[in-house]
């Protein structure tokens, strides 16, 4: 325990990056080992999706700052080896902060006859080809949580197209196949990669949200809706009037 601890502590002390959770300090007092970790106000991403279906843009959101956050640990030499919702922490302000390093390993640092991971997230290579584990296989967990965020599960042995579960830019459904693809070489083989194809993605529909909300011709058509609403209770209130016709009682 002791080794795997201060190997988790020293490999966090290295990374700096907003979406990753930092580590300030870690040592040992009297045989207690300590760490100090900064503290993330907040649920894990388990906790937040939980029996739920995002809606496109929040999973791109999310799923972009946990490939943004990757990048600076795979810059750093370093594999997460268990992305997953559970190891995600979201703060109250939004933040997607990727944690619990307890299986990081250094890039290239392979250990024969150890499967890692979790059932579901876990790539191909990991059973097959150890030799091969690279910052790819970290990729394929994040397109896994991508799918579920959009879905509600993960997906199955026979992929099936993630706009059949959700409604979202079909395009999303190409770049997850990319990511969790079972050959390597068909796979993101950068997780900033991954990010901007998703953010490409992201960055379009908020433009095409915008300008719809802003459309000239949804603001024409507003005023003189609201105008016949305004006739129609006028002419409902006279004719009453005219009736005797009183409200129907409260319950």
């Amino acid at each position: 325990f002791r080794e795997s601890f201060v190997k988790e502590a020293k490999l966090m002390a290295r990374l700096n990056h907003p979406n990753l959770i930092s580590v300030f300090d870690f040592g040992e007092i009297e045989g207690m080992l300590y760490i100090v970790m900064e503290f993330v106000d907040g649920d894990t991403l388990y906790e937040k999706i939980y029996g739920k279906q995002l809606e496109q843009q929040e999973a791109l959101e999310i799923t972009i700052s946990i490939c943004r956050g990757l990048a600076n640990a795979h810059e750093a030499g370093i594999l997460h080896r268990d992305i997953k919702p559970a190891n995600i922490f979201i703060t109250r302000s939004g933040i997607p902060k990727v944690g619990d390093f307890g299986l990081a390993r250094p890039s290239g640092d392979t250990e024969t006859g150890v499967i890692f991971g979790t059932p579901g997230y876990t790539a191909p290579e990991v059973l097959k080809a150890p030799e091969k584990v690279g910052p790819a296989t970290d990729i394929y967990a994040v397109g896994v949580m991508l799918y579920e965020l959009l879905s509600g599960k993960i997906p199955g042995k026979l992929y099936e197209p993630i706009t059949k579960y959700a409604k979202c830019n079909p395009v999303i459904d190409r770049l997850i196949r990319k990511a969790v693809s079972a050959k390597l070489e068909q796979r993101y083989s950068s997780s900033e990669d991954f990010a901007d194809d998703l953010d490409e993605i992201f960055r379009k529909t908020k433009k095409a949200q915008s300008k719809s909300s802003n459309s000239p011709l949804l603001a024409k058509s507003t005023k003189p809706a609201n105008l016949a609403v305004g006739s129609l209770s006028k002419s409902k209130s006279a004719n009453s009037a005219k009736r005797g016709l009183q409200s129907p009682p409260q319950k």
